[in-house]
């Protein structure tokens, strides 16, 4: 079915982790339209960070912009004292020493924060 989502400031797709087929088509299906490109959320966990560099790469292959990339996951918020604790501390630098490898901009860090989710409840 076609979907005529109107003129659009963004359009977040949310895909599996890798480079599965759900990749190539949503570039296939977009390629006509006019993406900036593409923001890739990873969390610091050298698991994800391999996931990630494929991702750039494919990125890459096909042409797609990439527009950088952000680290979720990225510490735990105490909602007591507002203390950061690793709790998925990298064990090769993270998102951003991958960005600096790979030369792909580092966004930032979302961490992990109660409330959010809290928010998102009520």
């Amino acid at each position: 079915t076609d979907v005529n989502w109107g003129p659009l400031d963004a359009l977040i797709i949310d895909t599996p982790p890798g480079t599965s087929d759900e990749h190539l088509s949503v570039v296939t299906y977009l390629q006509d339209s006019a993406m900036d490109g593409a923001v890739i959320v990873t969390t610091p966990q050298e698991v994800s960070l391999m996931d990630v560099r494929k991702e750039i790469n494919f990125c890459r292959k096909v042409k797609l912009p990439i527009l950088g990339v952000i680290e979720n996951m990225s510490g735990f918020v105490c909602p007591s004292c507002g203390h950061v604790e690793h709790i998925f501390a990298p064990s090769t630098g993270g998102a951003e020493a991958m960005c600096k490898q790979m030369d792909v901009p580092f966004l930032g860090r979302i961490p992990l924060d109660g409330r959010v989710t809290q928010a998102g409840d009520t």
